[in-house]
């Protein structure tokens, strides 16, 4: 009995989106800023936004017409969403996207989005979220 006193306790935390942000949001994108080939200023796109995690990790999933278009690495911090992509080394383009969401309300959550590509070409985009009624 002694000794359970003393044991460690479990150090594995498990990772968990905030209740006011876990889930679906509808997602409008908007492009701000390119040099890019690929991305025009005023191109927008439309998707669902699924925060999720596995209990280690937090993810959020991109999501259009029932397919998922990208898997988001994320962290909540200072209030602040901070999501990451990057490419895998098999890939022969190289882009990396950067997500900041920092101004978070009950139904809405809003930031930017920032597409670094290995030509040397980036695009800013604004995000803005409203939390899905399904």
């Amino acid at each position: 009995m002694r000794d359970s006193i003393f044991s460690k306790k479990d150090s594995v935390r498990i990772a968990l989106w905030p209740e006011e942000i876990s889930g679906a949001w509808n997602g409008k994108v908007i492009c701000t800023e390119s040099n890019c080939s690929d991305y025009v200023v005023g191109d927008q796109r439309t998707d669902t936004w699924e925060f999720d995690s596995d209990s280690i990790h937090l993810s959020t999933k991109i999501i259009n017409n029932n397919n998922l278009v990208r898997l988001y690495s994320g962290k909540f911090e200072n209030n602040e969403i901070k999501l990451n992509f990057r490419t895998d080394s098999t890939s022969q383009k190289k882009v990396e996207m950067n997500v900041l969401l920092n101004d978070i309300s009950d139904n809405k959550i809003k930031g930017t989005r920032t597409i670094i590509s290995d030509n040397g070409c980036t695009a800013r985009f604004s995000v803005e979220l409203v939390r899905s009624t399904k």
